[in-house]
């Protein structure tokens, strides 16, 4: 897959590049972003010592997405939970149609309250426990040395 640079929260697989603008996916989620300059708040933020790095946000109705980003900006796995589902479509851009025949090939498989799709580099969690929706999805092979899946939250 091609990379493509679009500025701040950017879909699955796709680079972030910080210019202050927001991109469609990101107005299509209604998220709170903020600017790419320092003084005004724009926060990436950083787990275990550093190896991790992921912006969040919060949309209008208050479902927090988590993007995990790599030393190149590149978007490798993204997280959500709230009291609605998210516009997983556009978190997972290109890979979206790969989830939903996923999806469809796997229900029941998990649970009445889960589902989960692995197919080929993608893996998609997902849980609905009274009105909380969560869930997580990640390429495999683009995991920064030393991260797992039990980091991504």
């Amino acid at each position: 897959m091609t990379k493509i640079r679009i500025p701040y929260y950017a879909a699955l697989g796709i680079a972030v590049l910080m210019l202050g603008a927001t991109n469609p996916a990101h107005a299509q989620l209604g998220a709170t972003g903020r600017t790419a300059n320092p003084s005004q708040g724009d926060v990436l933020h950083q787990a275990q010592g550093g190896l991790i790095n992921y912006r969040e946000t919060t949309d209008t109705h208050g479902i927090v997405v988590r993007q995990y980003v790599d030393s190149s900006g590149d978007v490798y796995a993204v997280s959500w939970h709230g009291p609605a589902m998210p516009d997983v479509q556009s978190l997972l851009g290109a890979y979206f149609e790969t989830f939903r025949k996923g999806a469809d090939a796997s229900v029941g498989d998990v649970g009445l309250h889960a589902t989960r799709v692995a197919q080929g580099d993608l893996i998609v969690e997902n849980r609905v426990r009274l009105r909380e929706f969560s869930g997580r999805a990640w390429l495999a092979s683009e995991l920064p040395p030393g991260v797992n899946a039990a980091d991504i939250q």
